[in-house]
């Protein structure tokens, strides 16, 4: 791609005050680089490198406005003295590539995920919240007041630091958007339901007043909450018309979904079938000279916000997900490189916030460590590939095996990938047999097929090489995976059909009208893939699982997806159950209270998800093990390690 195929991108935008220097930013997300609520060196390194990327404009996360409103320990205190200082040096480092930065002004109100020990909670109303189970007070009209205060006493500590504008965060069920209605706002002062837009209009006349016409200031709103118990398209396009003609603002940025029920949010960072409809296809009707608009959510290619702007739908695109797996999405774009692309896992950007960790990515090992380490190698430079070069010999075509070859191919070694199967991809293909990754199969795949043919990788498909074949390499790395888990009685002559998951998930139509009860063990997401893949093959559906609750290990908005997807009729969640073998007879047994009990009637095939034993074999140990094969794991551990083997050889040679 070029400025000639992406004109509307490449083209300057006028915000307010500010000029953007094309029409791509990266909007406000949570990175956990956050040390006493302050930024740290490596929270500034990490937009330093989007920057540097060529993205348009930053809007940093959420930023908040009091005390009462912190989301998290890891949110930044926009209200703290100290927070000056901070930002003016990420301001610094960020217009050094001329990128505009904002940040985003926030208050949680009753939406609290973590403290300890927990703070109370405020909102509008003493009306508890869904998802968090989180039960507010309802603010004073004093309280009220010193909140809007925070937000104008934040604007100005932004603005002193240099900063370009600010976003003010009114979707997601947040405290500006509890205020839009009555099912969180049963006021009866001028801040009730009947004056819904009250709070927000006090908001940002307070900032416009502290910090006039010289930074950008807009609103985050979203377009649909996608949940029956927070506000419909309808009710958001009203919120949104008001906002646009009675408000002094510059921008509107649309959203979706909300954080205070489960169903909403879901789509707050959804998987991509979540989206089977561009947020771009959504937007509004535009007013002739209305705020500037701006739309996030889920935009991975930049020809689709190429297209959304040359048909007016919007002014600017976020592809904030798309900028966590390369920060020079923007560039590359403008050069022609190849881009390394969001497979949608929300594995290390999501779910990573959802466990206080860091943010980081699976398809980039430098996000999130951009202090110590350099962008990926994605094209292979010819001519540096010295005479000698190190060979190196990797066993399997996996997620581990390939991270770790593509690193080393990158830093001009001679990699040969030898994969038992007929196709790369080991587990994460058989996962994109189920519909909750096919698009991440399928843009992993891919990419790999690009770095193997730009890095001069030797993949050799059904291919187990013997001793002898190993002979003629310096360094061998080992990454054959892992296989299902399935106890000796289950292999046994019983009452019903026995499969494990991977069989099931690569053959369902084999099991087409089949009774099926599914054996969930573990916290994974296999066996909830195999129930939804039983959903749209089998006659009926029982769902087994042996935890307190499903999916504890997959990310809360994916399993929010999952358990939407599956709370459907035919489909029987059985809580805290697994399968067992007794007398040659499959029944359940309790988790906690080993109480036994028969099959569903009718069941005539029962899937075994539990768990992943590795194939490691002592006697035929290999060079430095990674992955599923040091013990079954996930899809970030698996690249990680890949790519740390990697980084072991290549270190040790120089």
């Amino acid at each position: 791609m070029s400025n000639d195929r992406l004109p509307n991108v490449f083209s300057p935008l006028q915000i307010g005050p500010m000029t953007v220097q094309n029409r791509i930013f990266s909007s406000a997300h949570q990175t956990t680089l956050i040390r006493d609520h302050l930024p740290t060196p490596e929270f500034l390194a990490y937009h330093r490198e989007r920057a540097r990327g060529g993205t348009g404009a930053i809007v940093m996360e959420a930023t908040a406005v009091h005390p009462s409103g912190l989301l998290t320990p890891k949110t930044v205190a926009g209200y703290l003295p100290e927070i000056v200082a901070a930002m003016a040096e990420v301001a610094a480092a960020v217009h050094e590539s001329e990128t505009k930065l904002l940040t985003q002004l926030f208050h949680g109100g009753r939406e609290q995920i973590a403290s300890a020990p927990r703070r109370p909670a405020v909102g509008p109303s003493a009306v508890p919240t869904t998802r968090f189970h989180v039960e507010p007070r309802a603010l004073e009209m004093g309280e009220i007041e010193e909140i809007i205060e925070g937000y104008a006493l934040a604007a100005s500590h932004m603005q002193q630091a240099g900063l370009d504008g600010i976003e003010i965060s009114s979707s997601h069920a947040y405290l500006p958007s509890q205020f839009f209605t009555h099912r969180s706002n049963v006021r009866t002062d001028r801040f009730g339901p009947e004056h819904p837009l009250q709070f927000l209009t006090e908001v940002v006349d307070a900032v416009r007043s502290r910090v006039g016409n010289e930074l950008a200031v807009g609103v985050r709103l979203a377009l649909d909450e996608m949940s029956d118990s927070g506000l419909d398209e309808s009710a958001c396009a009203e919120v949104a018309t008001q906002v646009s003609e009675g408000l002094p603002i510059d921008f509107i940025s649309y959203t979706m979904g909300d954080s205070a029920t489960f169903s909403g949010g879901a789509f707050i960072a959804p998987r991509p079938r979540s989206m089977p409809e561009s947020i771009l296809a959504r937007l509004p009707e535009r007013a002739t000279g209305g705020p500037v608009v701006m739309a996030t959510t889920r935009v991975v290619d930049i020809a689709d916000a190429e297209q959304a702007i040359s048909r007016g739908l919007a002014d600017m695109v976020g592809m904030t997900r798309a900028q966590i797996a390369d920060p020079h999405l923007v560039r590359k774009a403008r050069e022609g490189e190849p881009i390394i692309p969001c497979t949608g896992c929300n594995i290390g950007c999501i779910g990573h916030y959802h466990a206080g960790l860091p943010i980081a990515c699976t398809m980039n090992q430098a996000t999130g460590r951009e202090v110590d380490l350099p962008q990926p190698v994605v094209r292979r430079d010819r001519d540096a590939v010295p005479a000698v070069r190190k060979r190196v010999a990797i066993l399997g075509g996996g997620v581990a095996g390939l991270a770790a070859a593509t690193e080393l191919a990158g830093a001009n070694a001679a990699v040969t990938v030898f994969e038992g199967d007929v196709d790369i991809g080991g587990q994460l293909r058989v996962a994109g047999s189920a519909p909750d990754h096919e698009y991440t199969w399928a843009t992993w795949r891919r990419w790999q097929e690009t770095l193997i043919q730009n890095l001069g990788i030797d993949v050799r498909l059904e291919s187990v090489p013997a001793d002898a074949d190993l002979a003629g390499f310096d360094d061998v790395i080992d990454a054959r995976g892992a296989k299902p888990f399935l106890e000796e009685k289950f292999l046994c002559s019983l009452d019903v059909t026995v499969v494990d998951a991977w069989s099931f998930l690569r053959d369902p139509q084999r099991y087409r009208g089949e009774h099926v009860l599914v054996s969930d063990w573990g916290g994974e997401p296999t066996g909830l893939d195999c129930v939804e893949v039983a959903l749209e093959h089998c006659e009926s559906v029982h769902y087994a699982y042996a935890g307190a609750e499903p999916a504890v290990n997959v990310h809360q908005y994916q399993r929010f997806g999952y358990l939407t997807r599956i709370d459907v009729p035919g489909c029987d969640v059985m809580p805290f159950t697994q399968a067992d073998v007794v007398d040659d007879r499959v029944v359940l047994r309790g988790s906690f209270s080993d109480r036994l009990r028969a099959l569903p009637d009718g069941v005539t095939t029962v899937v075994i998800a539990h768990g992943r034993t590795p194939r490691h074999d002592p006697q035929l140990a290999k060079g430095i093990r990674v992955g599923d094969l040091d013990g079954p794991r996930g899809l970030e551990e698996a690249a990680l390690e890949g790519y740390e083997a990697a980084r072991t050889i290549l270190d040790s040679a120089s």
